[in-house]
């Protein structure tokens, strides 16, 4: 597990190239490692039982395990979510999730892209406008309330690949089903991955 920092790093043995992408303040990045699991699910507990709720300790651990499973399967490489000091507490919940896209004979990563232009609203971001992001929303219920979850998807081509591979980031913001989706929270946790996900670079190091 990574410490508490401003950047994101890929390094030797990630199921990806080495990149480097900056994090908004107060994240907090963790790699799919063995050793996770067990810190993520430490760090609840503790949180837990200040909040004098020790006793769901056991369900907390048995849905980190499942979550991790799930991203496991999806090729998910690397996540981040906000400590408690980040300043986007304030705008609610999120995470952020990377993941390996690979082509298939069935759906290239260009027929993706080409899909999310035209029918996701996709667009161009970052230096070169060689990132797509598209958004999405999915309806979901969060202990029996009515949720959204607002996704955005940011498509990297990995170089050398020939564009049959890439690296997904998609992040993730829950949000009462009342919220329309051009709220001005929707818009700022918008721009703020936009901004961040901007500084994706690849490491030549």
């Amino acid at each position: 597990m990574s410490d508490l920092r401003a950047e994101l790093t890929g390094g030797a043995g990630a199921t990806v190239p080495r990149y480097r992408m900056l994090l908004p303040p107060g994240w907090r990045s963790y790699d799919m490692g063995a050793d996770t699991e067990r810190d993520l699910v430490a760090a609840a507990k503790a949180r837990l039982a200040e909040a004098g709720r020790p006793d769901l300790g056991a369900a907390l651990g048995a849905q980190v395990k499942d979550a991790l499973a799930q991203l496991k399967g999806q090729d998910a490489f690397a996540y981040a979510l906000p400590a408690e000091s980040s300043p986007t507490w304030v705008l609610g919940s999120a995470s952020l999730v990377g993941l390996r896209r690979r082509s298939t004979p069935q759906w290239t990563l260009d027929d993706i892209v080409e899909d999310a232009v035209r029918n996701r609203g996709g667009v161009p971001i970052g230096e070169g406008h060689r990132m797509v992001r598209w958004t999405e929303r999915r309806p979901t219920r969060v202990d029996g309330v009515d949720a959204v979850s607002f996704l955005i998807h940011y498509l990297i081509p990995i170089p050398g690949t020939r564009r049959t591979q890439a690296v997904q980031w998609t992040a993730t913001v829950a949000h009462g089903a009342e919220l329309a989706p051009d709220d001005p929270v929707l818009l700022a946790w918008l721009a703020l991955f936009d901004n961040h996900i901007s500084s994706f670079t690849w490491s030549v190091s």
